[in-house]
Parts: structure tokens; sequence; C-alpha cells
């Protein structure tokens, strides 16, 4: 129930009216997106309890857009129906701007850049997203959320309650700990699903200045790249895919929770086991790499 009142907070927020939604704005929210906000060591308890259950709020809501500028024009759900980011990841992870609004990507004409130069594969996935946005044009109207757990379209903390006991979404930080696995793996973990493991990227928030590409790619390293997009742990996650009958793998921690609960429904039990068993070993093989040259 807790998450859910959380998540009523961020409804208001986005609702623009009050004075105190006015006053917190402008003071963390300012003129981003709440999809593109992060935890700060100058953020007081409370606002960063807030945005511990952002991705879940987010999940839940579809943003009609009228100017784009509270909307992130990959992040969130607006033009279909998933973010553009889960729909093409690959297209997604070598991006040249991942935190575009949609007002700034409108103002580009839809233009994208990327680090690499696009495969036929690549520019097929780039065309169907400007299929999306052939008829799609900007206004001056306000952003505002449509709740999708709701019929009514505006949320509600009994909906959104029973939304996440039927689907456990966040249901995983408890398995965490309830896992039969090693405590240092359980605190590893537990760092995974708080994006605070000391990958390239987050590393570079701490003002180290190394080189940011992943050793196995080249291609920028972060979490959801190291162990789902990461061309070594595609191979890895194809295989489990394979053994257990299915033909794809999922490219987050978000999407592997959907599609291996899909798979094996009725072993819960062995799910942390086995997500911890092949991110321990792409972490350890990654350390090698980095400190050991092997």
């Amino acid at each position: 129930m807790n998450v859910s009142l959380l998540c009523k907070w961020w409804w208001k927020l986005e609702q623009h009216e009050g004075l105190w939604q006015e006053i917190v704005r402008k003071k963390y929210i300012k003129n981003s997106c709440v999809s593109l906000l992060k935890k700060k060591p100058s953020n007081s308890p409370v606002w960063n309890q807030l945005l511990s259950v952002r991705d879940i709020y987010t999940t839940g809501r579809k943003m009609i857009v009228g100017k784009g500028n509270s909307t992130s024009f990959w992040r969130d759900v607006w033009v279909c129906e998933a973010p553009l980011k889960d729909k093409f990841p690959q297209l997604f992870e070598i991006c040249n701007n991942s935190e575009v609004t949609v007002e700034e990507a409108a103002r580009q004409g839809w233009h994208m850049s990327f680090r690499r130069w696009l495969n036929e594969e690549l520019q097929s996935q780039l065309r169907k997203i400007r299929d999306f946005l052939i008829s799609f044009a900007v206004n001056n109207e306000i952003d505002r959320p449509k709740w999708n757990w709701e019929a009514s379209g505006i949320f509600s903390v009994k909906s959104t309650y029973a939304h996440l006991c039927i689907n456990e979404v966040g249901a995983h930080y408890n398995l965490i700990w309830k896992a039969k696995i090693p405590l240092k793996i359980k605190i590893w973990l537990w760092l995974i699903e708080h994006d605070a493991i000391l990958t390239k990227d987050n590393l570079a928030k701490r003002k180290w200045s190394g080189d940011m590409h992943c050793r196995f790619c080249n291609e920028s390293e972060t979490i959801d790249h190291l162990f789902f997009a990461c061309n070594t742990a595609k191979y890895i996650w194809c295989l489990v895919a394979f053994v257990l009958g299915e033909k794809k793998h999922r490219p987050t921690f978000g999407q592997f929770w959907q599609w291996i609960s899909a798979l094996l429904p009725n072993s819960k039990q062995y799910h942390m086991i086995g997500l911890a068993a092949i991110c321990w070993a792409i972490w350890t093989a990654r350390n090698k790499c980095c400190f050991e040259k092997n």
C-alpha cells in the first residue's frame, strides 16, 4: 500500500495544480521530466523515497502530450503502448541524446543522431519510429498523465494497489533477501536494483574520467547494457532462452521479471538464483577484463 500512496504524490505533482505542488516542482523538477530525474546526495530523504517508486509510477501512466516539455521522448509512454527505449532498445543504446524531451525532438524535426552507422535492421527500426510520428504534432497544452490501471484514466490508490498485487511489480525486491544465495550477492543485487554498482556510467557521476566503453563491445557501459544489451550478455541470455524454449531474451531488468515469470510461473524461488548466477558471472568476467587484462 505504501508504494501506491507514494505513486499518488507523483500523480499530484504532474497535475500542475496547487501551491505545494508548484513549490516542489520548482525545487526538484524545474524544467525536467519526471522520468529523467535522478537521486542526488543533496535531495531530502523524502524526495529520494519518492524517486525509489518513480519507475513503478511511470509504468502505470501514459503521457497525453501537449507542449512535450514534460515528456521524455525515449523513456515515457506517449506515442505507442510502451516506452520507445523498450520498444527499440538497440537504437536507444546508441542514440546521442537519451534524455531528449518530446518538445526538443519535435523542434529538431524528429531528427535523431547515433554514435555509429545504422545497419539495415536498425534503419528499419528507425523508420518504424518515424511512422509513429508522422501524424503527431505538439501543441500549446500542458502535458498530462493518463492512468492506465484505472478505466477512468484518473489515478486511484485502490486500482494501483490491486494492479501491483496482481502483477507483483517490485516484488523482486523481497525475493532478493529471501533467495538462497550468499549475502554479499544479495547486497550486490540490491545495489543493482538501485542503480548503484560501479559501472562506468555510475563512476562518471562520481567525477571519474576514465574510458567509458564496455570492455566486451566498446559501447557505453551501463547496468542494463552490461547485463542485457551487450553482445556478450545477449549471447548468454539467448542460450538461456533457448534452453527454456523461448526465442527472445529481455534487454532490461524490468522486462526480465515479466519474461521469466511468464515462462516459469511456478518456480519463483529459482528466478533470483538464476539471475544472480548469470549476472555475477558477467560481472566477474568484466572485472577480470578491466583489472587483470584477462
